[in-house]
């Protein structure tokens, strides 16, 4: 039996509540490992999902914690103040803690009654992902992501395609939608909206990919801006300059409305001067145009001439 193959029957064991030895014989015989191997197995499956280890006469059993009141109630004993985070998930879905045992219950009840005026939540990822269609979506894809695996993934934005054998890299929360990165066979990264796609299948390609090809994506997930930003494209760099009407949004003492910002200078007259990086225009136009008509493109030409292409055509 091959890695895979035995990962996923572990898994489906752990889930159920089984603890597992790293000597279990039965299991070793099935798999026609040894207890090194077993046990890498486990340890792998320990990196992914944090599982419980216990040790018994100098044998390590490994479990999962899926009982909720037991996370719920770790959490709310050893963290911070996080207490709008539970705010955010009741404000979504009322019933997400209906089931917990009566201490942890009321634990939680007593700080959304306490605080339930302090915390407004306009957007939440988790309002995105309503019906049990996308949250299966949702589910399928955190899976293919955390195995390195393969997917065939239905897709339809202006015509319904299919992309074959695409690997599942991240899935993203940005601009108030969930995402999903893949990678084609061609080492073309796209970013799907999941609201978008239509059903997941398992690929003909049933084998994990290495986790090291991640590395050849890992510094284009530290620098893009949104999902218009090209893998592997030559960056470019536009000029900007902004309107003393809006320019304290702009200084370097604000928060970047994307990652590229860099501040320049504040003019005598008060506007300031700044910087985006960019792989294609539609990553900055979009900005550029939600500010009008305070921004102006100082350079390059051919970005200012396309902005002002676009107004013309919005005007006609």
């Amino acid at each position: 039996m091959n890695k895979h193959e035995a990962l996923n029957i572990l898994g489906q064991k752990l889930m159920g509540g089984d603890k597992i030895a790293s000597n279990n014989e039965v299991l070793l015989e099935y798999f026609g490992c040894s207890s090194r191997t077993l046990k890498r197995y486990l340890e792998i499956l320990d990196d992914k999902y944090a599982l419980k280890k216990t040790l018994l006469d100098r044998v390590t059993y490994y479990s999962l914690e899926t009982r909720v009141s037991n996370i719920v109630h770790e959490y709310l004993s050893t963290s911070e103040d996080m207490t709008w985070l539970i705010q955010m998930i009741n404000s979504s879905d009322k019933t997400l803690f209906s089931k917990l045992e009566e201490d942890t219950k009321e634990r939680l009840e007593n700080i959304l009654s306490s605080e339930k005026d302090i915390f407004l939540y306009q957007n939440s990822p988790f309002e995105l992902l309503e019906g049990k269609e996308h949250n299966q979506l949702f589910r399928e894809l955190k899976l293919a992501v955390k195995n390195n695996e393969y997917r065939d993934i239905h897709y339809s934005y202006n015509s319904q395609v299919v992309l074959e054998e695409v690997q599942c890299l991240k899935l993203i929360f940005m601009e108030n939608n969930w995402y999903v990165a893949i990678a084609t066979k061609e080492k073309k990264v796209l970013f799907l909206r999941i609201s978008f796609i239509k059903k997941i299948e398992y690929s003909s390609n049933k084998i994990s990919y290495q986790s090291k090809q991640l590395d050849l994506y890992r510094d284009f997930f530290k620098t893009f801006q949104n999902p218009m930003t090209l893998f592997g494209q030559k960056k470019q760099k536009a000029h900007l300059l902004a309107s003393s009407k809006v320019a304290k949004y702009f200084k370097p003492d604000m928060k970047k409305l994307l990652t590229s910002q860099t501040f320049i200078e504040e003019r005598s007259d008060g506007s300031v001067e700044f910087t985006l990086d960019y792989t294609q225009s539609m990553e900055i136009l979009p900005l550029i145009k939600k500010w009008l008509p305070d921004l102006k493109i100082l350079s390059p030409k051919s970005l200012d001439d396309e902005f002002k292409s676009d107004l013309h055509a919005y005007l006609q």
